[in-house]
């Protein structure tokens, strides 16, 4: 609802920017200095909708009903300076790299391709492993619970099993199988039903965390729906003869 709002709100402001904006602009170092207002509207419309921001994310001033006073001449803001950074980046990929691949048509980078309609781009799992580390395990889940809230088929994070998979192996590396096994856990419970990856992760956090019967039941669900899987086999009589 909060989303449909901020669209509404940005397509309002948007309609009304052709009698606000010049014909001539100054200080234009990456677009062409004959750009018309319209073209320009149009590619900072793209950075809006890209990015989940607003003119004044990089623009000196206001935005909304004071945006005739904004300075967009004005380099005050460091993210207008990253945003000519990030441009001149997505040009030299298209470019320098994705122009020289043969597949045809090419694929084209662009804003959104990375950020996802988030202003700082981040996986989910580096989101979530940030906020552990900061706030605890019990942050983190609440974190979670509160992106899937507001977030979930927005495009901006993957709430697929794939992400707490990841996180959890990565854990498990870190030599946190208590935290291993509650994200595995929460990920059963708002991804089930699991793909066997999902279930060997689960194992394994379990197994790791010393809850041994809880590791058997997860391989044998993998077991159920791949009965010749002789991995699970294998871990599985080592769990029942004692064995980490």
């Amino acid at each position: 609802m909060l989303r449909m709002l901020y669209i509404v709100v940005l397509l309002s402001v948007a309609t009304a920017l052709p009698a606000q904006v010049p014909d001539k602009f100054t200080n234009l170092q990456v677009f062409p200095k004959d750009i018309s207002s319209k073209d320009l509207i149009e590619i900072m419309r793209g950075f809006s909708f890209s990015l989940g921001v607003r003119c004044d994310h990089c623009h000196a001033g206001k935005d909304g009903p004071n945006l005739p006073r904004m300075n967009f001449a004005s380099d005050e803001r460091e993210t207008k300076k990253t945003a000519r950074v990030m441009l001149r980046m997505v040009e030299a990929i298209n470019r320098d790299y994705i122009g020289k691949v043969s597949q045809k048509p090419a694929i084209a980078v662009e804003c959104v391709t990375c950020h996802r309609g988030l202003s700082r781009p981040r996986t989910l799992q580096a989101v979530l492993l940030e906020e552990m580390e900061k706030g605890g395990l019990s942050s983190a889940i609440s974190l979670y619970r509160s992106l899937r809230r507001q977030a979930y088929g927005n495009g901006q994070y993957d709430f697929s099993e794939t992400s707490l998979n990841l996180l959890s192996e990565s854990l498990l590396h870190r030599g946190k199988p208590k935290e291993a096994a509650a994200m595995m856990e929460l990920n059963l419970e708002v991804n089930s039903p699991f793909s066997n990856w999902g279930y060997s992760v689960l194992a394994m956090a379990h197994r790791a965390n010393g809850e041994p019967k809880k590791a058997e039941a997860d391989f044998g669900k993998i077991l159920e729906a791949d009965p010749q899987n002789s991995w699970a086999k294998g871990e599985l009589e080592k769990l029942r003869q004692g064995q980490n």
